[in-house]
């Protein structure tokens, strides 16, 4: 209020006037949110011993309603056109970035300890017979989303947003973790059937939620393509749909599908992980900024590969080390 009222009367001076106060209040705000971060982050990081655990879900929504007046009057003051104004509005917007999302972590910090758990369950043999484990994660966001309505319009689509993302990631990331190896065509077929039903409920409970991010409503029905198409060109030119739309997407995501998938025909496989090749080695490919990030966050823990041996061989090396003689005890007798 205070600087709003100063920079009302000045431009009651002149225009020119106007424009040097608002850029010289730009920079009283820049300090001011700089003050207002740096207090946030100790108060969110050691709240006092007398705030009960869910005070603080009251207590970070309180703080990040702050950051849109803030931003609203950052502009403002911007608008006047001054040469210099670039940097300060920038560093405003930088402090609030900053204020929301560790507001954002304590928020979202204890939904996904309560969903780590089922998540754990999904793509696995039982996953495929029963859907507990996924009604329960959707349950739970939904029931996480009703304490968000105290949150003005601006945080709460940033805030259903991140949690729309890392929903996704939680959810693929046991898939690419290749819990689950389809050893025919029809457990392909249900694997395929089940990610393509979870992917709906997904894409309508986050449109209900007004996410902001429908890009990330595609992740799931292309990596569920890479499992139901049978021909090798249809599955190069689904890869490279899948590199178009996540341009993070890399040849060990890729190759821990074609594991789930029981793909393991080396010609095959090297043809479809062509592909990603020249995205992978590319080292001049420009960073996506974070909340575009999706497949960089994901680690392939492992990879499940074919052999580099015939069975034969195989057979031969183990008679070999069952004839390797062991060596003899101390006083054993000869």
């Amino acid at each position: 209020q205070l600087l709003r009222a100063h920079v009302d009367r000045a431009l009651q001076i002149t225009p020119e006037f106007g424009m040097e106060m608002a850029h010289s209040l730009l920079g009283v705000l820049v300090t001011f949110l700089h003050s207002f971060q740096r207090k946030v982050e100790r108060f969110l990081e050691a709240p006092g011993e007398a705030t009960p655990p869910d005070g603080a879900t009251g207590q970070a929504i309180a703080l990040v309603n702050c950051c849109p007046p803030f931003r609203t009057f950052v502009e403002r003051l911007a608008q006047f056109g001054h040469p210099e104004s670039e940097e300060p509005q920038r560093q405003a917007h930088a402090a609030l970035d900053k204020v929301t999302r560790l507001c954002n972590h304590v928020l979202t910090q204890r939904l996904f300890e309560d969903l780590k758990p089922y998540f754990n369950k999904l793509m696995k043999r039982k996953w495929l017979t029963s859907s507990d484990a996924f009604d329960t994660i959707v349950m739970h966001i939904t029931s996480f989303t009703q304490k968000l309505r105290p949150l003005r319009p601006e945080p709460y689509q940033v805030l259903v947003s991140e949690v729309h993302r890392r929903v996704l990631i939680e959810y693929v990331r046991p898939l690419l973790q290749v819990r689950l190896v389809c050893t025919s065509a029809k457990m392909r077929a249900r694997v395929a059937a089940r990610l393509g039903d979870e992917a709906r409920q997904l894409r309508e409970l986050f449109s209900r939620l007004d996410s902001t991010s429908p890009w990330l409503d595609s992740v799931v029905p292309r990596l569920r393509e890479l499992l139901v198409l049978e021909d090798t060109a249809a599955l190069q030119m689904e890869v490279g749909v899948l590199v178009r739309d996540f341009p993070d997407v890399r040849r060990k995501h890729v190759a821990a599908v074609l594991d789930v998938r029981g793909l393991r025909g080396q010609a095959a496989r090297q043809e479809i992980l062509g592909v990603v090749q020249d995205l992978e080695q590319s080292e001049a490919e420009p960073g996506l900024p974070r909340q575009r990030a999706f497949f960089s966050e994901l680690a392939v823990t492992r990879e499940v590969r074919c052999l580099p041996f015939h069975l034969p061989r195989l057979a031969r090396l183990s008679r070999l080390c069952l004839r390797r003689p062991h060596p003899q005890r101390p006083g054993q007798v000869r």
